[in-house]
């Protein structure tokens, strides 16, 4: 499995690069946040388990800043997985960050079976709802968390 991963540090990025991964820290928030990109595909549940067995848990994304760094990790015009789920629109890892940014025409529910969010880097980070069984790469982060909710 190939790993791929970016924190930052506002004002300072530092870019480690190896074969499997690529490096950055970021402080948002008072906390410091690694994101780790995951190529490998997988259903929305799938890659929740995934992250917090090891790393923290899917992406949180709390503001622009954030939704920037986790850009930089996806391939141009690629699709992946973040922690927001369709109850209310609740950040996976219970953060109450109101932050969107969602794409036009979006959230849709089509068919009413979209309840998860994938970041779509084909148009500048903006965000899509889509089922949660549809495989995908995805992006995790190791940082402090809150309560974690189970969808």
């Amino acid at each position: 499995m190939k790993i791929v991963r970016l924190s930052s540090e506002i004002g300072k990025v530092e870019n480690q690069t190896a074969e499997e991964e690529h490096c950055a820290q970021m402080t948002s928030y008072g906390l410091y946040v690694t994101f780790v990109f995951i190529k490998n595909m997988m259903t929305w549940t799938d890659a929740q388990s995934f992250c917090r067995a090891n790393y923290t848990d899917l992406a949180s994304v709390r503001n622009m800043s954030e939704n920037q760094k986790i850009k930089e990790l996806i391939p141009k015009g690629k699709k992946a997985w973040i922690g927001l789920f369709r109850d209310s629109w609740k950040w996976i890892d219970g953060s109450s960050s109101s932050f969107r940014y969602w794409d036009t025409k979006e959230p849709n529910n089509n068919f009413h079976k979209e309840m998860c969010v994938a970041a779509y880097f084909g148009k500048e980070g903006k965000w899509e709802d889509w089922n949660c069984d549809y495989k995908r790469a995805f992006v995790c982060y190791s940082g402090k968390s809150s309560n974690k909710f189970k969808y």
